[in-house]
């Protein structure tokens, strides 16, 4: 029997979301198809269900400026030209009584078609323009190795769209809203969670930076323990390329290997610090001090934009 042209736009719809549902990872998840009501700020929005129900969305693992705060109504128009009047597809965590919430609102992966890409995500859009940041809620290395891993299920997207932003200083990268606006040398973003934490080091300068010449990275405990001088783990000189990243590694994934890093004068340059944890899950911050001992950037979760 053929399929009527009523019954095709419904059939075309349930492909859509077994095809969103089987590309999203973890083993909790639940796609819903809504349409965008209107932006409430940077990172919510007003989305109505099938049945005329309206509810205020959270977008997870980001989080944009607030109304008042630094490009906190261009955030909030930026976020409202993507979603009013969409179809938006949620990406949601179930839990016993309904959905992950966040302050009363449904906590979700935000997409703008039925393939979470990198440009259908709202998130990485947002991100991208540097009108939010990479802000991860509670990420639990246990449900993450589990395969429960929504916390963090979209964050290597986000990620590249951040460094992107960073590179590019766009938006609140700039020295309107960043007070280390100024300085070439960037912590891009943090990666705090799993077996293989990651500080991304970003070079947005136009000449090389020699990391071995006496650029410092510590936690917000500034502990011996927790401190890198990377002149004394590197020998010789390390230069990082214009526009180039290094990875400075640590946890399991980094046992037995420290001090190990990839060749230098790289795009990309790998360096396994340490075998222990460093970076606390839901509180800390990463410094950057250069040569002479400046305090020349701090990136801090979660983001407190006052």
């Amino acid at each position: 029997m053929a399929m009527t042209t009523k019954a095709r736009p419904f059939a075309l719809l349930l492909a859509s979301i077994l095809i969103f549902s089987l590309l999203v990872q973890g083993e909790q998840s639940k796609v819903l198809l809504v349409q965008g009501i209107r932006a409430k700020d940077g990172d919510t929005a007003l989305v109505q269900l099938s049945d005329g129900t309206r509810m205020d969305v959270r977008y997870a693992s980001i989080n944009a400026p607030g109304l008042d705060q630094c490009l906190g109504s261009k955030a909030q128009e930026l976020n409202d030209e993507l979603v009013k009047g969409k179809k938006i597809w949620l990406d949601v965590h179930p839990v016993k009584g309904g959905y992950e919430m966040a302050q009363g609102r449904v906590l979700a992966h935000v997409f703008l078609s039925a393939t979470p890409t990198q440009t259908s995500s709202v998130s990485v859009l947002l991100v991208k323009a540097g009108m939010a940041r990479l802000d991860v809620f509670n990420p639990s290395d246990t449900a993450i190795r589990n395969g429960d891993d929504f916390s963090v299920r979209y964050s290597d997207l986000i990620i590249s769209a951040q460094i992107e932003a960073v590179k590019a200083r766009r938006g609140i990268w700039r020295e309107r809203c960043d007070r280390y606006a100024g300085s070439d040398l960037k912590i891009a973003a943090v990666k705090q969670w799993s077996d293989d934490e990651i500080v991304y080091i970003l070079n947005r300068g136009k000449r090389p930076i020699d990391l071995a010449a006496g650029w410092t990275l510590t936690d917000a405990s500034a502990s011996d323990r927790n401190t890198l001088n990377l002149s004394e783990h590197i020998t010789g000189t390390c230069l990082l390329p214009p526009g180039g990243i290094m990875q400075v590694h640590s946890g399991s994934i980094a046992t037995g290997r420290g001090d190990e890093h990839t060749p230098c004068d790289q795009q990309a340059i790998d360096f396994y610090w340490t075998g222990r944890r460093i970076w606390n899950q839901d509180k800390d911050e990463a410094r950057l001090y250069s040569p002479d001992g400046r305090l020349v950037d701090v990136y801090s979760y979660p983001l407190d934009w006052k």
